[in-house]
């Protein structure tokens, strides 16, 4: 599959006509809302060093600011858990400070998100937390850091913890913001060339637009 087959399948799946077609009544129930993100990320690395004696070492490297956006759906009727699912475009990677300079590490990803998200309501809109796997996969590499020899690995696995907030507002269309702490899983490097191993690790501060079908979650009309 090609890379215009390929948006035009996720252009598909992140439209609400796909799922009123589908299954009908219970398939646009199931189905809760599209939306889109934009934000930044300060991200930073850990490097793992091994030495040939035997020993080893631990070096926390420094930030690096970055940018994100994905595009989301959301799903499952209920008033306190979803499933959100979202294709995204993530900067990682740090600064490597040294005695004589300081290097930019890039790493640009595409990623495949999944979060359960525990919702409730209040007076001015819906507090929430999400939590779910990430599954990414490197774009390109831009490493100016004499100690990375080889080449990230192209598929990395990650997970994040986050909370955010929706606005009540009139319409379909509804405002939030989210912050989500990103670290790689304990069980995968994304850079594994010895005699270093590298995990990514992220902040990221989003604001979105989602859509909601039917204008759910919007203030009610005055009855007489």
């Amino acid at each position: 599959m090609n890379k215009k087959n390929i948006t035009l399948a996720i252009i598909i799946f992140f439209s609400p006509l796909f799922w009123r077609g589908v299954g009908g009544e219970a398939a646009a129930q199931f189905f809760q809302g599209i939306g889109a993100t934009a934000g930044v990320d300060l991200a930073k690395e850990k490097w793992f060093l091994h030495y040939p004696d035997g020993s080893s070492a631990t070096e926390r490297k420094k930030n690096i600011f970055g940018f994100n956006g994905s595009l989301r759906a959301e799903f499952i009727d209920n008033e306190n858990i979803r499933w959100v699912t979202e294709i995204q475009y993530d900067q990682k990677g740090c600064k490597d400070k040294t005695d004589s300079a300081t290097f930019k590490n890039r790493l640009n990803y595409i990623c495949w998100n999944n979060f359960l998200k525990f919702q409730y309501e209040t007076f001015d809109g819906f507090p929430y937390l999400l939590m779910g796997p990430r599954v990414e996969y490197l774009l390109t590499q831009g490493t100016k850091s004499t100690a990375i020899t080889g080449a990230f690995q192209k598929f990395n696995f990650s997970w994040s913890i986050g909370a955010g907030f929706e606005k009540i507002v009139y319409g379909n269309f509804k405002p939030f913001i989210e912050v989500h702490y990103n670290p790689d899983t304990p069980f995968y490097y994304a850079y594994k060339t010895p005699p270093l191993d590298i995990r990514n690790r992220a902040w990221e501060l989003r604001i979105g637009l989602i859509y909601r079908p039917g204008g759910h979650d919007s203030c009610p009309g005055v009855v007489y």
